[in-house]
């Protein structure tokens, strides 16, 4: 388990996907937060595709939860983890509760102590909608530079938008 000021992240257990089906259900958010397109699934499928998962350490999966209270706020990712070139991508997602009270940005550090220290990451690079200003000033807070634009990159609840490219380097991370 690793821990921060706010949050604690743990591996993600079956138990947890009852309440991180929510996020999938909100459809607004989920299509924010996933590469594939959105498709109706039932708890009774996402368990399944859980049960039948292998592990891959090229993409971890942790479950956030407060630390003031043990409930689950959401799920975030290390994943896309190149052990040659030592760097990974970040991605997190919050419950609607969780958001805007510091938990997404104790996360995001939480994610790159483990990547940077545990993992002996070089790079981190996080990609957001430019629409997202939230996970914008919460990458920005957590030292991540902005690097680019993929102009027109992602298709969103019928119309393109912008994705902001973010990255930060084991140097630069305190």
């Amino acid at each position: 388990m690793l821990r921060g000021e706010r949050v604690l992240l743990r591996a993600m257990a079956r138990d947890d996907l009852a309440v991180l089906y929510r996020l999938h259900e909100d459809v607004d958010t989920a299509v924010l937060t996933e590469v594939d397109p959105w498709v109706p699934e039932t708890l009774e499928q996402r368990l399944s595709r859980y049960d039948d998962r292998s592990p891959d350490p090229a993409n971890v999966r942790f479950t956030v939860v407060s630390l003031a209270d043990g409930q689950v706020l959401g799920s975030c990712i290390v994943w896309g983890i190149d052990s040659f070139n030592r760097n990974a991508h970040l991605g997190i997602s919050l419950l609607p509760q969780a958001r805007g009270r510091g938990h997404g940005l104790d996360a995001l550090r939480v994610m790159c102590d483990y990547a940077f220290r545990i993992r002996g990451l070089h790079r981190l690079g996080l990609e957001t909608l430019a629409t997202n200003t939230a996970m914008i000033t919460t990458a920005e807070k957590a030292g991540f530079r902005r690097e680019g634009v993929r102009r027109d990159h992602a298709w969103v609840m019928g119309s393109f938008v912008d994705e902001l490219l973010f990255g930060l380097l084991a140097a630069e991370f305190s």
